[in-house]
């Protein structure tokens, strides 16, 4: 390399070094003035871009570089990754395999056509090419690491662990290693190991956001944890993003929650909602809109006219559907009938959803019915019932029972009817105070149904409710099994005969012991649903009644009659 050159690279770097950017910037535009052959110029200012957060430009550099010089191995893995992290995952592919074919015992190569693979969810090549990373490389941590998270996203969960324990034995201090570890023994519901495992970060690194957010949701805080400290300090040592400040504020209330600083924790919940709120557009839902349409459009006239005649079904296949608010106890039940051996759970699908939209509708789900309006006969059988069972034997192909467990398809149990009238609807039901409730303490990634905020959530409860009295009262009488929340917590044996009973297969004495079920489970109510049935979830809402009046106020109609607790909110101030 020309002296010259060498000489304004140094410049370069140092100034880079003392985070001066815009020096730096200058040197490289003249250093290339200077010298426009110079490949090495373009690449080390593409580099000093990406510590800029200067994506675009970088990549720009990146291919000035490539131009000058096109079989050089480190500028077409660089390139390949710079379009990995803006998702452009067959560009990053392309250019990491010219890497990889230039320069076949490159283990930074290897790895970055590994990563671009892992990001488009093709795992067996991803484990590939990080095991031929680890061939050229055996202590390429990052390379382990990931090799684990292709194994654990694969389902190869041993392997995901051997290889995890294998990074921590080159480095028992590698972070990214335990959390994967823990995220792996957390899936298996091995949860005393998890919470270990993720303690081991903690000592590490006190103040991660995603190894606290997570131990939040596994273990119970008391007085002297010493990650209460940690917790209520995190704020001051991370700068959080509104998401992670968001979902800050859910677990410090859930921590106050777990002390019993109701009016504390309260305001920590109180504060996330609106700050969720804050973060996503409004629903600004027509509810009423919504619920007269159905009314309207699937009358008694309607279903009983357009009700399949003489189906048939060559699978054999029953399709369960558990239906209700969030947070009402869908995941329980779930739990408890996956436990038999002719039940399949499938938990939250968007089979239903695909089937409609590529048979029926093409726009937005809430207003599909528009094109329902004159439907021939068969219409819904011969456009969603096929299909439908089709998409569930490939989820199951030894089970005749398969579970939907998404709690929002009690929209279209009309439509689930006309295209499947021998399927099984188990509608969860839970004091609407309580399902609200705990909804409004809760975080969820990606609901869209509602906003956030206890009047929004008892409107939502509201058009829930009249929308199921209306499927109940044009539906025939056995198309819907009422679960009550509490009834099952206080009687589980009887309660799971019942719902066996009303699908049609034999009970068995394994549903007791729903706790032991090995299936992965990725909502809120994984906690609850990997122990025993315990019942302190039973009328946790009164804990911090004082502050739920706008809530009561619009669901008390839709609740037993409770004299006590409107002889409170009456005297609230």
């Amino acid at each position: 390399m020309n002296k010259d050159i060498q000489e304004l690279l140094e410049k370069a770097s140092n100034l880079i070094d003392k985070n001066k950017f815009d020096e730096a910037n200058e040197t490289y535009k003249n250093a290339i003035n200077q010298f426009p052959e110079s490949h090495q110029l373009y690449h080390s200012f593409a580099i000093s871009l990406i510590k800029q957060n200067q994506t675009k430009l970088a990549i720009e550099k990146f291919h000035q570089a490539l131009e000058l010089d096109p079989q050089n191995p480190n500028y077409n893995s660089d390139l390949g990754e710079m379009y990995r992290r803006i998702k452009k995952l067959d560009l990053s592919i392309e250019f990491n395999l010219r890497s990889v074919k230039i320069s076949p015992e490159s283990d930074n190569a290897h790895y970055n056509l590994g990563l671009a693979y892992l990001d488009n969810n093709n795992f067996e090549k991803a484990v590939l090419h990080f095991e031929k990373t680890l061939e050229i490389n055996p202590k390429h941590g990052f390379a382990l690491n990931n090799l684990g998270t292709a194994f654990f996203k694969s389902g190869k969960k041993e392997q995901s662990i051997e290889v995890c324990q294998k990074a921590l034995n080159i480095n028992p201090k590698n972070i990214q290693a335990l959390k994967n570890l823990g995220a792996i023994l957390l899936d298996i519901n091995k949860i005393d190991e998890a919470i270990s495992t993720f303690n081991k970060v903690i000592k590490l690194s006190p103040f991660d956001i995603y190894t606290h957010h997570t131990l939040t949701k596994l273990k119970r805080y008391s007085r002297d944890d010493p990650g209460l400290r940690l917790l209520k300090e995190l704020p001051k040592h991370n700068q959080l993003s509104k998401k992670q400040e968001t979902a800050y504020h859910f677990d410090y209330g859930k921590a106050l929650d777990d002390l019993g600083e109701y009016d504390k924790a309260f305001y920590q919940y109180e504060k996330a909602n609106k700050m969720i709120n804050e973060l996503r557009p409004k629903k600004n839902k027509n509810f009423d809109k919504f619920i007269n349409g159905a009314k309207n459009l699937y009358s008694y006239d309607y279903i009983n006219k357009l009700r399949p005649k003489n189906l048939s079904n060559n699978l054999q296949l029953t399709p369960i559907f558990i239906v209700g608010m969030p947070r009402s106890g869908t995941t329980l039940i779930e739990q408890i009938l996956d436990m038999n051996s002719s039940i399949y759970g499938a938990g939250e699908i968007n089979t239903l959803h695909d089937c409609i939209k590529k048979n029926i509708a093409q726009n937005e789900l809430d207003t599909f019915e528009t094109s329902l309006l004159k439907p021939q006969e068969n219409f819904f059988y011969e456009n969603i019932f096929n299909d439908y069972l089709n998409k569930l034997r490939d989820l199951s192909p030894e089970c005749n029972f398969i579970i939907n467990k998404t709690p929002g398809n009690f929209n279209h149990l009309g439509l689930i009817y006309l295209a499947m009238p021998n399927a099984k609807i188990i509608h969860a039901v839970r004091d609407p105070m309580e399902s609200c409730f705990s909804n409004f303490t809760k975080f969820f990634d990606d609901y869209k149904f509602y906003d956030y905020g206890l009047k929004e959530l008892g409107i939502y409860y509201k058009f829930y409710h009249l929308l199921m009295q209306h499927w109940k009262a044009i539906l025939p009488k056995n198309f819907i099994c009422d679960v009550q929340y509490e009834g099952l917590v206080n009687n589980i044996e009887k309660e799971s005969r019942r719902i066996t009973d009303f699908i049609g297969v034999e009970w068995e004495p394994s549903s007791l012991k729903f706790y032991e079920n090995k299936r992965t489970v990725t909502t809120p109510s994984k906690m609850e649903v990997i122990k025993p049935i315990y019942k302190s979830s039973i009328a946790r809402w009164k804990k911090f009644a004082k502050h739920l009046k706008p809530l009561y106020e619009i669901v008390k109609s839709y609740r037993p009659h409770d004299p006590e607790m409107d002889e409170f909110y009456k005297n609230l101030k």
